[in-house]
């Protein structure tokens, strides 16, 4: 069944072309005579042999049916550099065997390929050096030595060297996903991909004295970390391939800073900085994948929170703003009789006119009323960017009004003269104002208040924080211990009923907007909640 299933991998990719094909076979072929240039004298094993990583790398990505490219390139370039036909084919078979292993094993521990995770990374690497780096090395020293007593040395230095070459050539493979990138993103992959081979070049081109070289060539490592941290994993994993090549040519050139004692003493003292440099670059670059996937999870389970969150305001709502509808319902019904009535009189149609505007009138409240419900209760992303918070409060008091009447609690507005801009998510900063309001009624209502059955929002700009301040303040008893720090955290509810969630949400909205809520009880009346937002200023805020 194993073999059906490669033959059907076969098939199934040979229909893609001939691109992958050449683009191995010619891609192969220019790092083995790239290579070639840093063979060791005395058992013409090369310190480096990137095109093992190569091979493994497209097989995986492209199909088993690349695994005959990769053999065929492999022989020719074998015959190419001086290797008899039959230990060509023994070599040429060797790296596509050790491929097929690695790309096999990488497809059955479901490598994504994206390299966005540490795990990726270590199923990657661990196959690339553990399986094919060590099937690869081994057929080429029983080619190039045979079970003699160098067989144990030799295997360790071609392991070496296709451990190099998988390192710097598979994560590139691998990764290379290139899609549209914003602008500055596109000037950030080009200047990456440039200047820091350039710097790499500059430091290794023997122009500075080696004392001062040595140490300068971990200049090399905060841009690798740079661009690390700002740009896609391939990106970084084609910079330290570049960065590595030049370093690894230089010292092939005995140049630079690591030009000591002969080729092999001095790269494989290279591959050892190269090792460190490529390490750092793709984990920082996993990290930093990581925990952009993580807020992004942690946003979409707070746009999941808020929306149950939102329902679940509603849900409480739902008495009053049945009501609001059913009044122009009622008031629909009455207008369309009375119409019915005046035509069966033999109005004109001036008469009517009146009539039938009070219709389109009332119709177009009672939408109104239901366009702003389903609004609030919108699945996914709602719109973000600046806005004035007097206007975003007004839309939300709106959606509460008919509680107000319903309880006969007074609301009290006293929202700034001025515009108060914030960019903010408008649903978001909307779903807080109901929370905290409904918090307020349901505090009015169960504190056997009588005197002060009212709730006040008011708004505030301060231009010299920088602040836009939301206040909403009820006449109810208070909070008992409004210091403890409890209130917003989840589950946390001292009101009968409740779900212990509208608060923390709160707070994660208003966070997520760099904002903060803080809580207090206001003298001579209940609880005052304070929502600070930074003013929006043109861009800047």
């Amino acid at each position: 069944m194993q073999a059906a299933g490669v033959v059907s991998e076969v098939r199934s990719h040979a229909g893609r072309g001939l691109a992958p094909h050449v683009l191995t076979f010619v891609g192969y072929l220019a790092l083995a005579f790239w290579a070639s240039q840093y063979t060791f004298d005395a058992s013409g094993v090369p310190l480096i042999w990137p095109a093992v990583g190569l091979a493994m790398a497209v097989i995986w990505r492209f199909g088993y049916a690349l695994a005959v490219t990769v053999v065929a390139a492999a022989l020719v370039a074998h015959v190419s550099l001086g290797a008899a036909v039959a230990d060509g084919l023994s070599l040429a078979l060797g790296d596509g065997a050790s491929a097929v292993i690695g790309a096999a094993l990488l497809r059955f521990l479901g490598l994504r390929g994206d390299l966005a995770s540490l795990s990726e990374l270590y199923k990657l690497v661990g196959v690339g050096v553990g399986v094919t780096a060590l099937a690869s090395g081994t057929s080429g020293a029983l080619v190039a030595v045979g079970l003699s007593g160098d067989l144990l040395g030799t295997v360790l230095l071609c392991w070496l060297a296709d451990t190099m070459g998988v390192v710097l050539i598979a994560p590139l493979v691998v990764s290379l996903h290139i899609r549209p990138l914003p602008v500055h993103q596109t000037l950030g992959v080009v200047a990456a991909l440039v200047l820091v081979p350039l710097v790499t070049f500059f430091i290794y081109a023997s122009w500075i004295p080696q004392p001062i070289s040595l140490p300068l060539s971990y200049a090399v490592f905060p841009l690798v970390m740079l661009v690390a941290l700002t740009l896609p994993p391939w990106v970084v994993m084609a910079t330290v391939a570049l960065t590595s090549a030049v370093a690894i040519h230089c010292t092939g050139m005995n140049k630079g800073p690591f030009a000591n004692m002969g080729m092999a003493p001095d790269l494989l003292s290279l591959h050892a900085q190269l090792a460190m440099l490529v390490a750092t670059g793709m984990v920082l670059a996993a990290i930093r994948a990581e925990r952009m996937a993580a807020e992004a999870q942690a946003h979409e389970h707070l746009q999941a929170l808020a929306r149950a969150g939102r329902i679940n305001a509603m849900s409480t709502l739902a008495t009053g703003i049945a009501h609001e509808i059913n009044q122009p319902l009622c008031a629909l019904s009455s207008y369309a009789q009375g119409t019915n009535r005046m035509l069966a009189r033999g109005a004109t149609p001036e008469q009517l006119r009146e009539p039938l505007e009070r219709i389109v009138a009332t119709a177009d409240r009672a939408s109104d009323i239901v366009r702003r419900t389903r609004r609030f209760l919108a699945r996914g992303e709602s719109e973000t960017g600046p806005a004035d918070i007097n206007v975003l409060v007004m839309e939300a008091v709106e959606l509460l009004r008919p509680e107000f009447r319903r309880r006969m609690v007074e609301l009290r507005l006293r929202l700034s003269e001025q515009e108060v801009p914030v960019s903010v998510d408008w649903l978001g900063v909307q779903q807080v104002v109901v929370n905290l309001v409904q918090n307020a009624l349901e505090a009015v209502d169960e504190g056997g208040n009588t005197v002060q059955r009212w709730v006040t929002l008011r708004t505030t700009a301060n231009g010299e924080a920088g602040t836009a301040v939301l206040s909403v303040i009820d006449g109810g008893p208070g909070l008992a211990d409004p210091g403890d720090g409890s209130l917003f955290e989840p589950f946390a509810t001292r009101r009968r009923g409740g779900t212990g969630l509208g608060l923390a949400i709160a707070r994660s909205i208003i966070e997520a907007d760099h904002g903060r809520i803080s809580v207090s009880n206001e003298p001579g009346a209940g609880a005052h909640f304070r929502v600070t937002l930074p003013l929006y200023r043109g861009g800047e805020e």
